[in-house]
């Protein structure tokens, strides 16, 4: 049963019935800033990845967006805490490859270590989307309608909170350890903070299981939507565009830092806290004007931001200046334009259907650009292999990345010129809690059960 709503001394809702929903977004947002960003490239980079594996281990936590689609099939059968349960509980298992890896500290990289990490990866990446497709559709079961706003705010600062502090962590951890003992207390706090993050939620309430979801509705409509000309296909396919030319920046620029300006671990790790803490003051800044002025102008602010930092990239890479403290403000710049997108993304989009249908869109336009951005970091690793038996870097290749990065957003901030709405309300009950973590939008698809129950 769902926990009263009890009110505070202040004659506000109160939380505290859902205080363990908040301490598994905190203790989660601990395990994925180690298992799937920074700490996992230069993992990756002592066992001599080339650049092609490293996009493909950036590249599966979107290319399993079919598979958190599907997965919410299961939902009627087991309920959401049993299915989040099922997918947190295994997929920690998969943490334990990688402490494996730094503890043996292999002198010589064998092929298989690599291989190793790859299926590590992809199988934790694999059952955190059957477990993720339950989570945002059973705290809307559970939460009062007055509480979802406050509640997911506070979500986005406890999360940001922790990704913050983890990775000045483990910058500190590679500053005073040894690389290979930093990585095994990295990964061990990762599997403690998965262990606790499936502690805390056995703890919360379950709600009560949806009815099933009919996924061949899903299969014939989404060839419709992307295809036949609308508003929503316009937008879907600028947003294409833009996860395509984004979603290899982050890999790929720690690579190089890595095996060609040959900056330590600690040094590189800063440079992402900070794309993290532009990405806080960017949020800040949008949330409160985007709702007067309306998403066209955040969507060219983040452009605009994706120009320069094309640019300074481009710059850097052609006269190969001594610009470590310059991209500082780069990867500070980088969070704000991933922001302001995302910000914007997240209001225009509810406003492009009907109620009814918002659902079904809203998961579409998140699995199509999830899964063919996910390919992009795959299909540029193939072209920015460097030559030779040590790990490097083709960087007349990585220049022409960030041409193709400043053209495409030329050509976005062309688009979107012609965006245009219907004035509907984008209600929040989809929204909410996605910025950030755009992969969440996909969870939507079972709430087509409550909207069509409210509907009848």
């Amino acid at each position: 049963m769902t926990p009263p709503a009890q009110p505070d001394a202040s004659g506000a809702t109160c939380l505290r019935p859902f205080r363990m929903g908040l301490a598994f977004g905190f203790f989660n947002a601990i395990t994925w800033q180690i298992a799937l960003g920074t700490p996992l490239v230069l993992l990756a980079e002592t066992l001599g990845a080339t650049a092609f594996q490293v996009g493909l281990l950036y590249s599966f936590l979107f290319l399993m967006a079919p598979v958190q689609v599907l997965s919410t099939a299961l939902l009627p059968r087991l309920g959401y805490r049993q299915v989040m349960l099922l997918g947190w509980g295994a997929r920690s298992i998969c943490l334990l490859v990688p402490i494996y890896l730094a503890w043996i500290r292999p002198p010589e990289p064998l092929s298989w270590h690599m291989n190793l990490l790859i299926l590590s990866v992809f199988f934790f990446a694999f059952l955190r989307s059957v477990g993720s497709c339950a989570f945002l559709p059973w705290m809307y079961s559970i939460l009062p309608d007055r509480m979802r706003g406050r509640y997911f705010a506070n979500d986005q600062i406890f999360s940001g909170i922790a990704g913050v502090a983890t990775l000045v962590g483990c910058s500190a951890l590679f500053l005073w350890m040894p690389l290979n003992d930093a990585f095994v207390w990295q990964y061990a706090l990762a599997l403690a903070g998965a262990l606790l993050a499936w502690y805390a939620l056995k703890k919360i309430p379950d709600g009560p299981r949806p009815e099933s979801v009919d996924l061949r509705r899903v299969a014939r409509d989404t060839p419709r939507l992307c295809f036949r000309r609308s508003r929503y296909r316009h937008f879907l396919w600028l947003s294409v565009l833009f996860a395509v030319c984004s979603a290899p920046i982050a890999p790929f620029s720690v690579y190089y830092l890595r095996v060609e300006v040959g900056l330590d671990a600690a040094e590189i790790i800063l440079f992402t806290t900070l794309q993290y803490l532009g990405a806080i003051v960017g949020s800040l800044f949008v949330r409160n004007i985007i709702d007067r002025s309306g998403p066209r102008l955040f969507f060219r602010i983040s452009s605009l931001l994706y120009l320069a930092v094309a640019l300074s990239w481009w710059s850097f890479l052609h006269w190969k200046a001594a610009w470590v403290l310059p991209l500082l403000l780069v990867y500070f710049t980088l969070g704000m334009a991933a922001s302001a997108w995302m910000s914007a993304n997240l209001n225009y989009l509810p406003r492009l259907t009907s109620e009814r249908d918002r659902p079904i869109r809203i998961s579409v336009h998140g699995a199509v650009t999830s899964f063919l951005g996910g390919l992009s970091p795959i299909i540029w690793g193939l072209f920015l292999r460097g030559e030779g038996e040590v790990a490097r870097m083709n960087t007349g290749v990585f220049e022409l990345f960030f041409i193709v990065l400043l053209l495409s957003h030329l050509l976005l901030l062309w688009h979107v010129r012609y965006l245009r709405a219907s004035k509907t309300d984008a209600e929040p009950i989809l929204l909410t809690g996605a910025l950030g973590r755009p992969i969440r939008s996909l969870s939507s698809l079972v709430n087509l059960t409550a909207y069509k129950k409210r509907l009848k």
